[in-house]
């Protein structure tokens, strides 16, 4: 799965998932194959699936988010400009005590917020 996702082929990735069925099938998925999930899914575009994977159904595969599979959803979500939402999942993590996060995930929400900044002092140039 992650090889498919570093070929620019999640849909690969999202379909190998589905064709192995851990659910289905009973087998527990470990973290490094639940966090090639959310990869394959944000490289699709599917960050709010992938959130929904992240906080609700990463228990159903048998293991628990951690710092990376936060930082993957936080990335794809500064990705797509919504870097207020980053904040809002990074502040959730850190006021609960699913995990520790790492200055990764961190520096992932700090940059988003900078790429916004710079898009909106572009925008106020651009109308001057």
């Amino acid at each position: 799965m992650d090889s498919c996702c570093r070929a620019r082929r999640p849909d690969l990735g999202l379909a190998f998932f589905g064709r192995f069925r851990f659910m289905r099938t009973g087998l527990k998925a470990d973290q490094i194959v639940a966090n090639s999930l959310l990869k394959c899914l944000c490289h699709s575009k599917l960050t709010d699936e992938a959130v929904n994977v992240l906080l609700h159904r990463m228990s159903e595969f048998g293991c628990v988010p951690d710092a990376i599979s936060y930082s993957i959803i936080l990335k794809s979500l500064c990705d797509d400009s919504r870097s207020q939402q980053a904040l809002y999942l990074l502040e959730m993590v850190r006021k609960g005590d699913a995990c520790s996060l790492d200055v990764v995930a961190y520096s992932t929400v700090i940059d988003g917020f900078f790429k916004v900044s710079k898009a909106c002092n572009l925008f106020h140039e651009m109308m001057q």
